[in-house]
């Protein structure tokens, strides 16, 4: 465990050198003030919008990382052939792949930790402390996703080039999204060929649908219990499927 989390750590470092870690706090941050600008003109929903545009931005920022860091993470140790060095020590695959995942996922919490308290800031939930425990959990949803995300994409990275990669995996992450509104029409369709296809798709697809909370709805009316249970069993069930699936490819890659 030791050498997983150095390399965490080692990861950690790099990422937050890379323009990407900068790119998407800028985007955050320009989220933010948006909400604010577009509030100031409606006082009346003002807070609605810099909710719903906050948790907008922190989704972006973390999904941001996920995305272009998992899709080119691997690649770039394998093109430069870094890896080779880390991977002649007594440090197996595995420990590589979950060392650089770690690492990901870190600096995702940092960001989820320091736009969420901005945020919060903004909102003024001190003065709403009945109100923290669902922004916690927003939060948590929104991490959770971006873990799930990231993993697939490394993954996918191992098998084509990151730039496909990258545009895989955004484009699951849509369809995840998207699920309830495809079975919806598909429905009122009746075509058999696209019903069938909707149902292989949630077995394929993480239901991302299902964790859609970021609105000011749900950070004042809260979110159910059994809601929360599920989004943990099913983000952790896919987050290991793909994990699984990453450690396989990677055993059997050649990078020598």
């Amino acid at each position: 465990m030791a050498k997983v989390l150095t390399l965490a750590k080692t990861t950690l470092r790099e990422m937050l050198r890379e323009r990407v870690f900068l790119v998407v706090v800028v985007i955050a941050v320009l989220l933010f003030a948006l909400s604010f600008l577009l509030g100031a003109l409606s006082l009346a929903e003002q807070r609605k919008i810099l909710a719903d545009f906050g948790f907008l931005g922190i989704q972006v920022a973390v999904l941001g990382v996920s995305l272009f860091s998992g899709s080119y993470l691997l690649a770039k140790e394998i093109e430069k052939q870094t890896c080779l060095l880390i991977l002649s020590r007594p440090v197996s695959r595995d420990q590589f792949i979950l060392g650089k995942i770690l690492g990901v996922l870190a600096l995702n919490v940092i960001l989820v930790a320091s736009l969420g308290v901005l945020l919060a800031l903004l909102l003024g939930l001190w003065n709403t402390p009945a109100q923290i425990l669902s922004f916690f959990e927003i939060c948590f949803s929104l991490w959770m996703e971006s873990a799930v995300v990231l993993c697939l994409v490394i993954g996918l990275s191992l098998v084509v080039r990151p730039v496909l990669a990258l545009s895989s995996g955004f484009v699951i992450f849509l369809l995840g999204h998207w699920l309830s509104d495809l079975a919806f029409f598909a429905e009122k369709s009746k075509e058999e060929f696209f019903v069938m296809a909707v149902k292989v798709l949630h077995w394929l697809v993480p239901n991302l649908y299902r964790l859609n909370w970021k609105s000011e709805y749900f950070l004042q009316n809260g979110i159910p219990g059994n809601q929360i249970l599920w989004m943990l069993g099913h983000m952790l069930g896919w987050f290991l499927i793909y994990l699984v699936f990453t450690n396989f490819f990677f055993r059997r890659k050649d990078i020598v």
